[in-house]
């Protein structure tokens, strides 16, 4: 069907948009520019000065970067009149002009470092730094702890991340003023969650007093938004909203989780990553009074996502006491279910922590899965129920739910007590869909890496794509078409690699060997860097690609019987070469170390296990550094970071003076900083372990 949307249209569009249309490619050449820099440090010896050197120099543009992506995404906001264009052009400037003379000094062993002022960095009473006015996404996700009723993980919630990155990350989402079809949309898509999961809006109700005690203006609608919308369901693939191009699949996420045969001790492990650009994600312990106790990380502490918006608090993965754990979105891009069934539903997030609070097995969460409505699917894996689910001897992933049926199961692909999931899908039966079944005879496929177009495929958000698409000559089979053959021929790559993974370590698959598998990265073209870009977008050629790459928002690794939740914020291993040109996207001060989290029946104990293994870590790291000489340049970053540790000794140590949950909390995150930055040195004197690909 072609949609005809008008030179009008166009013109519209392209006058409310005119000054995003020339920041955004500001931004993507900054975001090239520092993780080319970045793939470079990755190479150097991390005990030499020139290193650190380059580093910090790295680490300057990054907060430039995200004063960037900051000032743009409030114009954006206030229109094409805003007077903060200029301080976005500003600050992508300077970051790309330092990103890039970062490469030209390792490339020509010029050790000099680059002339740059500081930028004073403040706390302001937070728990996170502030560049200015500009709040610095953690280099370490904070931990949310909560317990009780589910209003009174509400009202703890709020408070919480107030404390963590203050009061401004609420206000912003204060006072709005919905319109009569807004507020009808907002109460359908209530009833729906009334029905399915009441649990959550009593979450609300107390996060809004959670935020009136702190005197946050936040109506129960304002928090009710942020977690269901206020738009009525999608009824067209790639829905964009707001009457422009519609949206392309991400490239976006990946996973593996293994139980029986394939790993060592017959038990679940699972690792998962998030690929996007990093925001201020958190990671949720939840204690609640009626349920199982359970952990979930979601990718934005408010339910949103620079460039991407609402998504409701969509994030993975999860786990509960019991082991049954979330592990993935499950394929999404997907749309597999004929857009006839669309309609309301629950929205991803709300639908995930139902789950962990109230379910115990995966047979359970598939049961629970198919019995609620198909809703939005149009909207993608954020806006409705599915997923990949798992626990100790059975794993599902739902790909659709209705005409076709296509949940995938250990087997259907050759895997042995093992599933993987990316950003395709990999049931044979997808072909049977709505929009896969026009195109059949463009698609094939394999055991190794599920469905991927019969020719590798580029693609673009380019000019003559915007024309093509607003005169109506370009349909949306068309779009889907181009868009998710782009996908699923950088997924089907990712697909084969974990595929590779999970068969070279039958046997043998722990938490160990998953973080070995998220150090593996891929590789890049050899021609330089903008002519492998432009032939990417012509026919999506490559290096080689690996799940583990530049991208990675966070790797998180779980062992569901032991408790084990362990996460790195950003990729396990700096340097990873990027797994295309469009996934370019790095983070402020990159420590590649993880935290431990023990999952357990009460907050104090899994609090007490968490001093349990700071304690023994930084006895660990004392010892490793007397048995290895240290340069002079690591001696130095060494005591900087031992410095950093001794303050969250004594933040922890006061924290646990206090008697509320506040207080444990604060204590928690103190204690897993402790984990990152003893682990951080360690993996300096220790190189971690990769696996070979």
């Amino acid at each position: 069907m072609t949609q005809k949307q008008g030179f009008l249209a166009m013109a519209k569009y392209g006058t409310h948009n005119a000054k995003a249309f020339r920041i955004y490619p500001l931004r993507d050449k900054s975001r090239t520019a520092l993780t080319l820099a970045n793939v470079k440090i990755g190479k150097l010896d991390p005990k030499t000065a020139v290193y650190h050197t380059r580093v910090n120099e790295f680490n300057r543009a990054m907060i430039r970067h995200y004063q960037g992506k900051w000032v743009a995404t409030k114009a954006v906001a206030e229109g094409r009149t805003s007077t903060l264009w200029p301080k976005a052009k500003e600050a992508f400037t300077e970051a790309i002009a330092i990103g890039t003379a970062v490469q030209e000094k390792i490339e020509n062993g010029d050790d000099t470092p680059i002339p740059l002022s500081p930028i004073p960095l403040t706390t302001k009473g937070t728990e996170i730094q502030f560049a200015d006015y500009v709040p610095l996404v953690p280099d370490i996700t904070p931990v949310v702890v909560v317990q009780g009723s589910s209003y009174e993980m509400g009202f703890q919630y709020a408070q919480q991340l107030v404390e963590i990155f203050g009061d401004w990350i609420m206000r912003q989402h204060a006072e709005r003023d919905f319109n009569e079809e807004e507020q009808a949309e907002l109460r359908r898509w209530e009833a729906q969650h009334q029905q399915h999961t009441p649990e959550l809006l009593d979450f609300c109700r107390g996060w809004q007093a959670g935020a009136n005690a702190l005197d946050i203006p936040m109506s129960y609608d304002d928090v009710l938004d942020l977690w269901v919308g206020h738009k009525p369901p999608a009824q067209t693939y790639l829905s964009s909203g707001d009457g422009g191009l519609p949206e392309l699949p991400p490239l976006a996420c990946t996973s593996l989780a293994a139980w029986g045969e394939a790993t060592d001790d017959g038990k679940l492990v699972a690792g998962a990553t998030g690929d996007h650009d990093m925001s201020y994600q958190v990671t949720i312990v939840a204690f609640p009074d009626d349920g199982i106790p359970f952990v979930y990380t979601t990718f934005g502490a408010t339910g949103t996502l620079p460039t991407v918006g609402p998504n409701w608090f969509f994030g993975h993965p999860g786990m509960n006491l019991k082991g049954l754990t979330y592990v993935h979105h499950g394929g999404g891009p997907k749309m597999l279910e004929p857009p006839s069934s669309w309609g309301y539903g629950i929205r991803r997030g709300a639908s995930v922590m139902h789950m962990l609070r109230y379910h115990e097995t995966a047979v359970s969460a598939r049961e629970q899965e198919c019995a609620w409505p198909i809703g939005d699917i149009g909207y993608g894996d954020q806006a409705t129920v599915g997923g990949f689910y798992a626990d100790d001897s059975y794993g599902y992933i739902i790909e659709s739910r209705q005409d076709p049926v296509a949940i995938r199961e250990a087997g259907i692909m050759g895997e042995r007590d093992f599933l993987f999931a990316n950003n395709s899908v990999n049931h044979p039966q997808a072909i049977e869909s709505e929009w896969m079944s026009r195109i059949r005879d463009e698609w094939q496929w394999d055991e190794d890496g599920g469905w991927r177009p019969k020719e590798p495929t580029g693609m673009t958000k380019s000019l003559g794509m915007i024309l093509k698409w607003f005169s109506g000559r370009m349909s949306m089979d068309e779009l889907m078409s181009k868009g998710m053959a782009f996908a699923y021929w950088n997924s089907y790559n990712r697909n084969y690699f974990l595929h590779t993974m999970a068969r070279q370590g039958m046997g043998e698959i722990n938490p160990d060997y998953l973080k070995s598998m998220y150090r593996t990265g891929g590789t890049m073209p050899e021609r330089p860097w903008n002519e492998a870009a432009k032939q990417y977008k012509k026919d999506g050629s490559w290096g080689k690609i690996s799940a583990a790459h530049a991208s990675n928002a966070l790797v998180v690794i779980m062992k569901p019987s032991e408790g084990l939740y362990s996460l790195c914020t950003g990729p396990a291993l700096r340097g990873l070469p990027p797994m295309s040109p469009n996934q370019v996207i790095s983070i402020h001060n990159e420590r590649n170390a993880f935290w431990d989290l023990t999952l357990t029946e009460t907050p104090e104990a899994t609090l007490a296990a968490a001093r349990e293994l700071a304690e023994s870590l930084i006895t660990e790291t004392k010892t490793a550094m007397m048995n290895h000489t240290l340069t002079p340049p690591l001696q130095t970053a060494v005591a900087a970071l031992f410095t950093e540790i001794d303050e969250d000794v004594v933040q922890a140590k006061t924290a646990e003076q206090g008697g509320e949950m506040g207080h444990l909390a604060k204590a928690l995150r103190a204690y897993t900083r402790i984990h990152v930055k003893a682990r951080q040195i360690m993996n300096v004197l220790i190189p971690p372990c990769q696996l070979d690909y």
